[in-house]
């Protein structure tokens, strides 16, 4: 059985006591099932779970470096997906949050004005259920 990450982010969590690993992939429902029943055998994991995209809220940030050659800061100050964070006389990085998609989505319409990107990976929860 051979599956690819698509994604791997990791951070503290509970005050800093723990760490919440989320791993991004693509498989059908036994694949992913194997993979969690493969890191519950990791003696310091503590718990492993599985979602579908529709049982988590997700985000994903990226920074973007964008030529100011090409697009103006105020034509970026115009776009609403995004927050300028930096800027210097030959370039501005903006911060985007969103699905994945969204950030995709965003990247591309800016062409080739895109100078560097570095994306967080996805941050997940699943979604609290009602009873």
């Amino acid at each position: 059985m051979r599956l690819n990450i698509d994604g791997l982010t990791c951070g503290e969590t509970n005050g800093g006591e723990d760490v919440r690993i989320t791993i991004t992939l693509e498989g059908d429902d036994a694949a992913v099932e194997h993979v969690a029943r493969q890191l519950m055998k990791v003696i310091d994991v503590l718990e492993a779970h599985t979602y579908s995209p529709e049982e988590v809220t997700a985000r994903e940030l990226a920074l973007v470096r964008i030529n100011t050659d090409k697009m103006s800061i105020a034509d970026i100050q115009k776009m609403q997906s995004c927050r300028i964070v930096d800027s210097s006389p030959r370039s501005a990085v903006v911060e985007v949050v969103g699905s994945a998609t969204q950030i995709d989505d965003f990247v591309a319409g800016l062409n080739a004005s895109v100078l560097d990107i570095a994306r967080t990976g996805v941050a997940a929860l699943p979604k609290e259920v009602q009873t």
